[in-house]
């Protein structure tokens, strides 16, 4: 944890860490080139001072995450006890440890932000950054399985005001594959930008195929269209279509490798890179090199989404990008109010912190 996160803080006593659990069912199973997600399961982590409360999220995801919810229970409530008996020393002396458990670290990380913020009277972008965008543009996602769907999906993306459109691939054979994309390009226009996200679900020679086939369409880029920076970087150097690094980033050690093999697109997820202190980081990596840095959920609860939507108005510094954050209409319940999507942009919400009061049942 940087120290100067705790730096000119006053000596807070009568720490309090209080665990909420959710299960959040979708409306309709989300499937990718990985794997089929019908539910978010994960839990709120409260972090309190006697006078703020704090809220983070941990919800580590099956068959993207390398831990499990159970572990990430028991390492939340391993620091609890710890924070509770050492306060604040304790409490940055966890984070650290969490590290190594990317999704606790991001709940108990973002509780403490978020706490920071409202202490200091501020929203959580603010205390990110001193001048943060009011509001991102938001890409659409279109996951239909046959071409006529994802053109008709694609087409009331941009009626509904987005000027980006995500598409799921790699769940089809490569000629269907295409011609989704082709419907894609076809119910947006000439006009709004197009993206791919095959999930790391390929290999090198479908990649190929796919994305050769698709670059006469203006694609901006494919989200791991194979597994592993080193594979994306040399796949990248053979196609048109540009490469962006997701699941592969796991921290700051990941995104500096990325970059440096020449990936100009890195996705930014505060969940899986270990808080929003831990997103930032990468974001100005990306942006000192002259890289994409696109924030981005994955069906999140709303507190999850409302601290990438923070993270996103923070590193955004005008370059205007639509970040991946429009997935709480993928939800059939929420945590807490979502931020709303207007016009294909999301504006932060109003008030301290996150700008959001979850309702949660028997916390632990």
């Amino acid at each position: 944890m940087d120290e100067e996160a705790f730096a000119g803080e006053p000596v807070v006593s009568g720490l309090r860490v209080e665990l909420a659990p959710f299960w959040l069912p979708l409306r309709a199973p989300l499937v990718t080139g990985r794997a089929t997600v019908a539910h978010r399961a994960g839990v709120l982590v409260k972090l309190t001072d006697g006078d703020h409360a704090g809220w983070g999220e941990a919800s580590p995801l099956p068959g993207w995450s390398r831990t499990t919810l159970a572990a990430v229970v028991v390492d939340l409530a391993q620091a609890r006890f710890e924070i509770a008996d050492g306060g604040a020393p304790a409490l940055a002396s966890a984070i650290d440890a969490l590290a190594r458990s990317p999704q606790a670290r991001a709940g108990l990380a973002g509780a403490w932000a978020d706490l920071r913020a409202r202490r200091n009277g501020i929203p959580l972008a603010r205390e990110l950054a001193p001048d943060p965008a009011p509001a991102v543009a938001v890409n659409a996602l279109v996951a239909a399985a046959d071409p006529d769907g994802v053109e008709a999906q694609a087409a009331a993306a941009v009626a509904a005001g987005h000027a980006c459109v995500k598409l799921k691939v790699a769940r089809a054979d490569p000629a269907t594959d295409a011609d989704r994309v082709r419907a894609a390009r076809s119910g947006l226009g000439t006009g709004p930008e197009l993206r791919l996200d095959a999930n790391g679900a390929w290999d090198r020679p479908t990649a190929l195929k796919v994305l050769r086939a698709v670059e006469p369409l203006s694609v901006s880029y494919c989200e791991e269209p194979v597994a592993g920076i080193e594979a994306m970087a040399s796949l990248s150097r053979e196609t048109a279509v540009g490469v962006a690094a997701d699941e592969s980033i796991r921290n700051h050690i990941d995104a500096d490798r990325a970059l440096g093999l020449g990936l100009s697109v890195l996705i930014v997820k505060p969940q899986a890179l270990g808080g929003p202190d831990a997103a930032m980081s990468v974001a100005a990596l990306a942006a000192a090199a002259g890289a994409r840095a696109v924030v981005t959920s994955f069906a999140d609860s709303a507190v999850g989404l409302a601290h990438a939507l923070h993270v996103a108005a923070a590193a955004d510094q005008g370059r205007g990008e639509a970040h991946g954050l429009a997935t709480a209409s993928l939800l059939a319940q929420d945590t807490a109010a979502p931020p709303a999507v207007v016009a294909g942009r999301m504006e932060l919400p109003a008030g301290e912190g996150l700008g959001l009061e979850p309702s949660v049942g028997r916390l632990l």
